[in-house]
């Protein structure tokens, strides 16, 4: 279907309230401000992750568009993600040579059919960097979710590695999510990153409700 066609039978509307815009995946002004909040988490920098960075904060419009891509295959939100990505403001200050998304396990792979971490992100990482799924899960974990703090961590503590053949030694990573909650999957992910070598594995998320 040829671009004005698209536009023309579904035309463009804000991914928070619906509102008519001028593109796919422009955000009105009302609820752009009301989620942007582009930031270093609070309490990110851990013994292995070198900071987390999140764009928004992960409450209602925003929730509700993450939710939607990762359980309802809402496909059309990745431009309103990409809107977000297009306008995060320190992408000089990152040193990086890979970007890696944060895996499902298989089942969970298997049962989704897709990584919303890799929808989310891969078209925007690869216009600048090498992207990578060189992380894989150990092991199934319970839905961080339904979990307390220290059960979080406890759930994924040694939960990952880097693949059979994939060289990351002395490489700065960029590891994407689409939400930050506790940081204990991101911390987990990166002690394994550092244990092969990594020099940096520094956080992206698009929503976190940490401050």
């Amino acid at each position: 279907m040829t671009n004005w066609l698209h536009t023309f039978l579904y035309p463009p509307r804000c991914p928070g309230c619906g509102r008519p815009v001028k593109r796919h995946g422009t955000w009105c002004f009302l609820c752009f401000q009301s989620v942007w909040h582009p930031r270093i988490i609070d309490g990110s920098r851990r013994n292995h992750l070198d900071g987390c960075y999140a764009l928004t904060d992960y409450r209602g419009c925003i929730r509700r568009v993450l939710q939607q891509i990762k359980y309802e295959r809402k496909f059309q939100y990745e431009a309103a993600c990409l809107y977000l990505l297009s306008r995060f403001p320190w992408m000089r200050d990152i040193q990086l040579d890979i970007a890696v998304p944060v895996p499902l396990s298989l089942i969970r792979l298997q049962k989704r059919g897709y990584n919303q971490s890799e929808f989310i992100f891969r078209s925007w990482a690869e216009t600048f960097t090498v992207w990578s799924d060189a992380l894989q899960r150990r092991r199934a974990t319970q839905s961080q979710w339904t979990l307390s703090c220290p059960e979080r961590a406890k759930n994924v503590a040694d939960g990952f590695s880097v693949k059979y053949g994939v060289r990351i030694q002395g490489k700065s990573i960029l590891l994407v999510d689409d939400i930050y909650t506790t940081g204990a999957t991101m911390e987990s992910c990166a002690h394994a990153l550092k244990k092969k070598g990594a020099a940096r594995v520094t956080g992206l998320v698009i929503a976190s409700g940490a401050r």
